[in-house]
């Protein structure tokens, strides 16, 4: 990919994609099983069960919203358009960027 700088990056990247899909895996297997039992419990537990489906749908979109920044990381790493704020234009911090590689402004834009 781009910069040699970035290699770390890259790989923190990967790793979190993997993860995200992994989860995403798990959690749909997971949503189908309580699809299948939802005929055989009460009310109460039926309300419970329709609970868990909304919030495992809006935890599925925050993983796709998330994997789909990390995709977008990569490609700006591979064009070379990327760890420059999009405010000042100065270099974000690459020690910022490998804990939350989707941030886009630097430490002073981001307090001000």
């Amino acid at each position: 990919m781009g910069n040699n700088k970035y290699l770390k990056l890259e790989e923190i990247i990967l790793t979190e994609i993997k993860s995200i899909d992994n989860s995403l895996n798990k959690i749909i297997d997971k949503s189908k099983i309580v699809e299948l039992d939802q005929q055989l419990i009460g009310r109460l537990s039926r309300m419970d069960s329709i609970r868990d489906k909304e919030m495992t749908k809006a935890n599925i979109a925050r993983r796709n919203q998330r994997k789909s920044h990390l995709l977008e990381v990569l490609k700006r790493l591979k064009v070379g358009d990327f760890g420059f704020c999009i405010d000042c234009g100065d270099e974000i911090d690459i020690r910022r960027l490998e804990i939350n590689p989707i941030v886009q402004k630097c430490l002073s834009c981001m307090q001000s």
